[in-house]
């Protein structure tokens, strides 16, 4: 069991990582968008949703794939992680 907790929290450090760089690489490019304000900023914030929903899928398949304990239940939360995190970037940064 604890071989399962250590994998699902190595998990959720990547993630959580993938989530802090993305909000970060959309504040800063936010700050510095001059044209077509909103614009840019939804294109922006799309743009690194879809990248982070890609990045953690992929993630989530290697992970999958090298995991050697849990089975459908550690499958099940690393797609939850996976989900849990998609929604913590949306409430930081869709755009208002």
């Amino acid at each position: 069991m604890k071989s399962y907790q250590n994998q699902l929290d190595r998990f959720r450090d990547i993630a959580k990582k993938l989530v802090d760089d993305h909000s970060a690489e959309l504040f800063t490019g936010s700050r510095t968008a001059t044209t077509e304000r909103h614009q840019v900023i939804n294109d922006a914030y799309y743009s690194h949703l879809d990248s982070l929903g890609k990045q953690l899928d992929e993630h989530a398949q290697k992970f999958i794939g090298t995991a050697r304990q849990g089975g459908e239940d550690l499958k099940s939360e690393i797609w939850n992680t996976c989900k849990k995190y998609l929604e913590q970037f949306v409430k930081r940064n869709q755009p208002g």
